[in-house]
């Protein structure tokens, strides 16, 4: 996924439209965002995350660490 994309589509996930987010980009995870995210994952990388494995990401950075760098281009 292109990592323009890959913002678009985590705005959508995080439901802050308006945000402009980047790799530095904090993520504030609530209840309904970490299934977004789950969710998120799964569609787009076909890869199971449990809310567990969301539990340490602290910006926008982990959370590419935890999909695969390799997968956003």
């Amino acid at each position: 996924m292109k990592k323009s994309d890959f913002f678009q589509e985590l705005n959508n996930a995080l439901m802050v439209n308006d945000a402009v987010l980047n790799d530095k980009s904090e993520i504030h995870l609530t209840s309904l965002s970490t299934l977004s995210i789950i969710a998120f994952i799964d569609e787009y990388f076909e890869k199971q995350v449990k809310a567990s494995d969301l539990k340490n990401i602290q910006n926008v950075t982990d959370l590419i660490n935890l999909i695969g760098p390799e997968n956003i281009n």
